[in-house]
């Protein structure tokens, strides 16, 4: 992943940091007397039950279903469901599946005749088991090794997990007589390297490496960026995923569903298991533009997109993770800083945008940098301010692998547990160390076996991605010296504790890091912190 971290909001004017801009066509969320609690696809049918705690008065005695687009907040049309009005109700229809009529993406809406016109009396509730649909059944790859790193050649490294980036910039999707995939009624023309993407994803595959793709939504195709967004005019590295009108909405399906399918483990181009939409979307300024705006606002509008991206992939794929990201900035509660938005306010509001339109699955991928992010040597803070940001509860300013406990304490919730009663899975998406000017290669070392084994000890956390095999000249600008291997491709001390970690190198790793930490802090935060 690109490095910049904040700095390229720079790229942008002083006047977009304080537009107040509502977004367009952002319908409001129904309210009413009657509440659907579910709708799930059983067999080709829709099933969507509600329930009232006292009955609406009607022209006709019925309850009317209704199937709106996600940017639509009135009926029209006709019902797809009528029944009995009364304290519940059941609505069958066909879910009409690769039909220009398919109702996969819909939201559902009870409405009631009152003088000839429908009214909505319900909340708008989506379908929550996408998988339903899915035929493939590959199972999820190395679950048991969450040790992963970012790089194109990690033979050798016994690695269980690495991360890629999926940049839709690069790709090309219009309707074609001629096209390669055909999806809810429309034929859709969809190019650009997937040649590079097969080999890549298979040698991961062969080499036994579960991977992680990050959806980049960079400004080439107007049609996919949200249109309030428009105004960066490319000015951002990326761009928050327009589902604001039907254009948008089918492209978005098309390729979600396309590469999902590409890549589910049985067609051949190999396997990705988890998917990331959006890069740190807290930091909407830098990696997911849109103008300012209220958080409430902000966060349903993404909630939105990860939505619909959810119900593409787990459609093709029912045993795929669909996550959204947030970086190290958790309560930091800035309110004269209109660059980002604190990771716990975004979380909180996704969360209860969702659940209140139909819970479903989503995991959360998180960045826990150091603070700041080039400070390697974490065990003493750069400043006693540094240091202040970081605490073990709720309210830390910044969430790094010193407190990550905090994370997912926090999911353990029940308010925020899935559909399932489960705490949701964590990725560590990116995790760096810096081996030279605010660190050395023997802290880098030390700070990678250190983030390893808080992981391992913490059932909630997935996997954990080093940034990188290899050093970026981008990052080496910003003095970020990540690599485990230089620029010239030798090796640092921490390339062979980094192999040798979760192997029979284990002990020695965990001595070499306590040499450099002190036993006492190792000992402390390796068991006091673990989950």
């Amino acid at each position: 992943m690109n490095q910049k971290k904040k700095i390229s909001a720079i790229f942008l004017t002083l006047v977009a940091l304080f537009v107040f801009l509502a977004p367009s066509k952002l319908p409001a969320r129904a309210a009413g007397t009657v509440s659907i609690t579910s709708a799930q696809i059983e067999g080709s049918n829709v099933i969507v039950k509600a329930s009232a705690s006292s009955v609406p008065s009607s022209d006709d005695g019925l309850y009317h279903l209704f199937a709106l687009k996600m940017y639509e907040a009135s009926p029209s049309g006709t019902p797809v469901a009528s029944a009995a009005a009364g304290t519940s109700a059941t609505f069958s229809f066909a879910l009409n599946k690769g039909t220009a009529s398919s109702h996969l993406y819909d939201k559902f809406a009870v409405a009631t005749l009152n003088s000839g016109s429908y009214t909505i009396v319900s909340n708008f509730h989506y379908i929550t088991n996408p998988e339903a649909l899915a035929t493939n059944t590959s199972s999820r790859k190395n679950e048991s090794n969450k040790k992963g790193i970012w790089g194109n050649n990690l033979g050798g490294l016994n690695a269980g997990q690495t991360a890629y980036n999926f940049n839709i910039h690069q790709f090309s999707i219009s309707e074609s007589s001629s096209g390669n995939w055909n999806y809810n009624g429309k034929t859709w023309s969809i190019t650009g390297n997937f040649s590079g993407y097969d080999e890549l994803m298979k040698k991961y595959n062969n080499q036994g490496l579960a991977v992680t793709m990050v959806v980049l939504n960079g400004y080439k195709d107007a049609e996919f960026v949200y249109p309030t967004a428009r105004d960066g005019g490319g000015s951002c590295p990326y761009y928050m995923l327009n589902t604001a009108d039907q254009r948008g909405l089918e492209k978005l399906e098309a390729l979600m569903s396309y590469i999902s399918n590409r890549y589910n483990g049985s067609t051949g181009h190999g396997q990705i298991d988890n998917w990331v939409i959006g890069n740190e979307v807290n930091a909407y300024l830098s990696w997911n533009y849109l103008p300012y705006t209220d958080v409430a606002t902000y966060s349903r509008i993404y909630a939105d997109s990860l939505r619909i991206c959810y119900n593409a992939i787990m459609s093709e794929n029912k045993n795929a993770n669909v996550c959204m990201c947030i970086d190290q900035m958790w309560d930091r509660n800035r309110t004269s800083d209109p660059t980002f938005y604190d990771g716990r306010d975004v979380l909180d509001n996704v969360n209860a945008y969702i659940k209140s339109e139909g819970n479903i699955n989503w995991g959360l991928a998180q960045h826990p940098y150091n603070t700041p992010l080039y400070w390697t040597p974490f065990w003493t803070p750069m400043t006693p301010y540094y240091g202040s940001l970081i605490s073990h509860d709720a309210g830390t300013d910044m969430l790094t692998m010193e407190n990550i406990e905090v994370l997912t304490d926090y999911l353990c919730q029940s308010a925020y547990l899935n559909n399932k009663g489960q705490v949701r899975p964590v990725y560590l998406t990116e995790c760096g160390y810096s081996s030279a000017v605010y660190g050395d290669q023997n802290s880098q070392a030390a700070g990678i076996i250190y983030a390893y084994n808080r992981v391992i000890r913490n059932q909630y956390i997935k996997g954990i991605f080093i940034k990188n095999l290899e050093e970026s000249g981008e990052e080496i600008a910003q003095n970020l010296y990540f690599g485990i291997l230089d620029s010239s491709g030798n090796q640092k001390v921490a390339y062979a504790y980094f192999r040798d970690m979760n192997t029979g190198g284990s002990d020695n790793a965990v001595a070499f890091a306590q040499s450099i930490i002190g036993a006492d802090k190792w000992a402390n935060d390796m068991s006091a912190y673990s989950r």
